[in-house]
């Protein structure tokens, strides 16, 4: 290697770190304005927990909270099992996944499903949601 390439290196290493710093903060900043709002006020949210034996229970939520977590946590829903990313929904109507068998509580919303973490779902007046007890990662 010559003497100009050497001195090179480090130079193209820090301005390819400053420009992969850059495009981060850009990703940051269009994810933080594009990431959907909740907003907080009086609304009423229906959430329906589907056991793994099928058994469902209702519940009839009135919260002032802007994020399904939240009021899911008020109402006594799930536990409060916080993690590294906010909520885990690790407990929900008494019934606790067993993650040694790969068991997960999937969240949906009118049987669609949430693309978001609990703490980061806005809730909105009326909204339906399902906690469904999930068999398998890949579910």
């Amino acid at each position: 290697m010559s003497e100009k390439s050497k001195a090179k290196t480090p130079r193209q290493t820090i301005i390819a770190l400053i420009c992969l710093a850059a495009a981060a903060a850009v990703l940051l900043l269009v994810w933080r304005t594009l990431a959907p709002k909740g907003v907080a006020g009086d609304k009423t949210i229906s959430v329906q927990v589907i056991h793994s034996d099928g058994a469902a229970k209702s519940f009839t939520l009135h919260t002032q909270q802007a994020y399904l977590g939240p009021a899911l946590v008020e109402g006594s829903v799930v536990e409060d099992h916080q993690s590294a990313y906010g909520l885990y929904i690790l407990t929900a109507d008494g019934e606790t996944a067993d993650e040694g068998n790969q068991e997960w509580w999937k969240v949906t919303k009118g049987g669609e499903r949430v693309d978001t973490g609990a703490d980061s779902t806005p809730i909105a007046d009326k909204d339906s949601f399902e906690l469904t007890l999930t068999v398998g990662y890949d579910g």
